[in-house]
C-alpha cells in the first residue's frame, strides 16, 4: 500500500484551533493547544479514520503535532495564512501563547468533530506544560527524535495504538477509494 495521506483543510483546522482557544477564554498556551489539536484529529482518526484538520504529523522533541498547524503558529505557510490569520494569531515568543483574533465559527465542523474537541478540551484543559509532556511520552507512537523532526505515517500512529496490518489495509483501501469518489464527483 502506498501509505494514506490527507488534504491538509485549513478552514477546519483554523475553526477548530479557535474552538479550543474559544472554550479557553480566548488564548492558551501554544504547547497545550497544539497537542490539543494533535490528540483530537488522533482520536477522529479512530473513530472514522480521518482526522478533523487533514494535516499531517511530525514528530518533534516534546512528542507528535500537526505540522502545518505547527507552522502556521510560527508565521510560516504563506500560502495557507491568508484564512488563518484572519482568526489565529502567531504565538508570541516570550509568552508562548496562541490568541483568538476573531470567531470563525464551526459551519464547517460536524457535531461529532466539536463533541471530540469538547472532550479533549475537559480532559486536558489543567494540564501544565510538564503534565502534557509527560501525557504524550507516554504515548505508543511517541518517538524520541532529541532536537530534530521526523514525519510520521499515519499507519505507524494506527499500528502502535493497536490497530492490526488487515484493518490497516482496509482503511487504506477505504481512504483511495473515497478520494477516487471525491476526484469523480467534484465539479471544477
Amino acid at each position: 500500500m502506498c501509505g494514506m495521506r490527507f488534504q491538509f483543510n485549513q478552514i477546519k483546522a483554523t475553526q477548530a484551533g479557535a474552538y479550543l482557544l474559544k472554550r479557553n477564554g480566548g488564548n492558551m498556551d501554544k504547547y497545550i493547544w497544539i497537542k490539543m489539536l494533535y490528540l483530537a484529529d488522533k482520536e477522529s482518526m479512530f473513530k472514522w479514520e480521518e482526522p478533523i484538520t487533514g494535516d499531517s504529523i511530525a514528530s518533534l522533541q516534546y512528542g507528535p503535532v500537526l505540522s502545518t498547524v505547527y507552522d502556521l503558529t510560527k508565521g510560516d505557510c504563506p500560502t495557507l495564512r491568508e484564512y488563518w490569520q484572519t482568526y489565529i494569531s502567531n504565538a508570541d515568543c516570550e509568552a508562548n501563547r496562541i490568541s483568538l483574533k476573531a470567531d470563525p465559527g464551526v459551519r464547517d465542523l460536524s457535531k461529532a468533530e466539536i463533541t471530540i474537541l469538547d472532550s479533549v478540551f475537559e480532559r486536558f484543559k489543567g494540564f501544565s506544560f510538564a503534565d502534557m509532556k509527560s501525557h504524550i511520552h507516554s504515548l505508543p507512537e511517541y518517538e524520541e527524535v532529541g532536537g530534530g523532526s521526523k514525519d510520521m505515517p499515519v499507519e505507524h500512529l494506527l499500528r502502535t495504538n493497536g490497530k492490526s496490518t488487515e484493518e490497516i489495509e482496509e482503511a487504506e483501501k477505504r481512504h483511495i477509494q473515497m478520494k477516487v469518489a471525491e476526484m469523480l464527483f467534484t465539479k471544477t
